[in-house]
């Protein structure tokens, strides 16, 4: 028999196989399209893997440092650069530490951009508008406007430890990367 314990790693390690496989993709033109139409329908797809950093500063963890893994697919269409992409990272901060895993993509050359992100954040130390060791559970979405820089925020659920207000928070940073 196989203990749980291990096929969970195997799990996790099919998965980070075929999201790290690289690919490429040539979407089909239909026969309806004629000249430079056709051009502009055929889509080519690169994948990437590269490092992903980023520098917050909100609530509740005051200053925060972000390290993960981005892998995922770019394309051009239109004259217009797109990709999506999958993010695993950790931030520790000053106030609360966050583990997240995020769908992001990104839209023209400018570093514009959205991301939806599952996050596991715990406070210590001294956060702001917070309790320290207590752990939350939550969702937040990241806006870039430009150059990756823009406003993250996030609803959260305690799950443990005590709090001065109530089950829920809402935070809110701004930073730059992820």
């Amino acid at each position: 028999m196989i203990s749980t314990r291990r096929l969970r790693i195997w799990r996790a390690s099919a998965l980070f196989g075929v999201l790290l496989t690289p690919h490429v993709s040539v979407a089909q033109a239909t026969p309806a399209c004629r000249g430079a139409e056709c051009s502009q329908d055929t889509t080519r797809t690169r994948s990437h893997l590269f490092p992903a950093l980023g520098l917050r500063f909100g609530t509740p963890q005051k200053a925060s440092a972000a390290l993960g893994l981005v892998a995922g697919v770019d394309w051009q269409k239109g004259g217009t650069d797109y990709s999506r992409d999958v993010a695993l990272f950790i931030e520790p901060g000053l106030g609360a530490s966050r583990g997240s895993a995020a769908f992001i993509t990104g839209i023209g050359n400018m570093g514009s951009g959205f991301g939806l992100a599952a996050t596991a954040l715990r406070t210590a130390g001294r956060p702001w508008t917070l309790t320290p060791n207590t752990t939350y559970i939550g969702g937040e979405l990241f806006l870039w406007p430009v150059f990756q820089a823009g406003p993250r925020v996030g609803l959260f659920r305690r799950v443990s430890g005590d709090a001065m207000i109530g089950r829920w928070f809402l935070a809110a940073d701004f930073g730059f990367g992820l």
